[in-house]
């Protein structure tokens, strides 16, 4: 007699959320970008930031769930093309936040139109740090299809629950960074001088990131 197809398996739970938990917990570009925009754009910009990168990445994992991801994964050209625009992107974000270091930070004051704060860039910013970070995708590929456990049937629900699991899990750890960056921030938001050094400090992030990513990007191209 068949047996009914098995479209979910949650015995991986334990040893996923484990696994994952450890490696947002590891500093990486997302990490350092949350960091970077509280201290940047306080705590409001902090949760938009975080939501952009859960945005970014929730692309990658669908993609990884219909089978995309696979495919992207083993084009090294399109691969390289996405981490040099996103070298590029950061490179840009330093330059325009290490720029705003004299001025009052504007994306924390209220619109005069509709007196709410404009800080809705900082979600386009998350996103695309997340979406130029091909190393997600490749993460994810090769990482959801270990805990696909005792499943018979399609494997996408199951994919997708990880992958759903996985970016709650994400958005908490970067909230967690990126509220304590912006508490601080507004903590010396009356201390000019304070104020630019820690506007200078996240530009210098955003730098470093991309120098290291363009820097490991030229080393492969050169074969090094």
């Amino acid at each position: 007699m068949p047996q009914n197809p098995v479209w979910i398996d949650l015995s991986v739970l334990p040893a996923f959320l484990a696994t994952v938990l450890v490696l947002l917990l590891a500093p990486g570009p997302d990490m350092a970008f949350m960091v970077a925009s509280g201290l940047n754009g306080g705590r409001k910009a902090a949760v938009r930031a975080a939501l952009g990168i859960t945005a970014g990445v929730s692309v990658y994992v669908v993609m990884i769930a219909v089978g995309i991801g696979a495919i992207l994964a083993t084009a090294p050209v399109a691969v390289t093309v996405i981490r040099i625009a996103g070298g590029l992107y950061l490179l840009y974000l330093a330059l325009i936040t290490w720029q705003a270091s004299n001025r009052e930070p504007a994306v924390m004051l209220p619109d005069p139109a509709t007196g709410k704060v404009k800080t809705e860039s900082y979600f386009r910013r998350g996103a695309w740090v997340a979406l130029s970070n091909p190393k997600i995708l490749i993460f994810f590929t090769a990482f959801l299809p270990q805990f696909l456990g005792a499943v018979t049937a399609n494997p996408i629900v199951q994919l997708l629950m990880l992958g759903l699991i996985a970016q709650v899990l994400g958005v908490a750890v970067d909230l967690c960074f990126g509220l304590l960056a912006g508490a601080m921030r507004d903590r010396v938001l009356g201390n000019p001088r304070t104020r630019i050094i820690l506007d200078r400090v996240s530009a210098t992030v955003f730098a470093l990131i991309a120098v290291a990513l363009l820097v490991e990007v030229s080393l492969q191209l050169l074969g090094i």
